[in-house]
């Protein structure tokens, strides 16, 4: 019974003591677009991202004051930069990401064209670590 107990309480302590630890941050975290947002005329090459690293930066991205107060609010510019990925395609065009697994962590943001002949605007929003390297193929 005594073991018992003791096996508990240090199962305990080590669950208290790995929440202790400073959680790291997410390399990347996608930003989802709200049906308010207003983005204006954003246009670029999907392999060509907006690179936004201060708040003064996105106030000359983004006119829409709503629109960029709420995207200020998700990124905080003293650790991570905005990349805003916009251009036109088919409307099946996809961009992903990928975490490289290496030491200094580092993205791969992918391209894969859409075959259909349906133009569309897209727009992608990725707040990442302001030190990450990327690569957009």
């Amino acid at each position: 019974m005594i073991r018992i107990a003791a096996v508990v309480v240090l199962l305990g302590l080590g669950t208290a003591m790995a929440g202790d630890e400073k959680k790291k941050p997410e390399p990347v975290v996608a930003i989802e677009r709200e049906a308010a947002d207003d983005f204006g005329k954003i246009t670029g090459k999907a392999t060509e991202p907006v690179v936004v690293t201060t708040e003064k930066e996105l106030d000359k991205a983004i006119a829409d004051e709503t629109t960029r107060t709420r995207i200020a609010k998700l990124v905080d510019f003293k650790t991570q930069k905005l990349l805003i990925f916009a251009w036109q395609g088919s409307g099946q065009d996809k961009l992903s990401v990928a975490i490289l697994e290496s030491e200094p962590v580092q993205l791969a943001f992918t391209v894969e064209r859409g075959r259909t002949k349906d133009l569309r605007s897209h727009l992608k929003l990725y707040a990442i670590g302001s030190t990450l390297k990327y690569t957009v193929k």
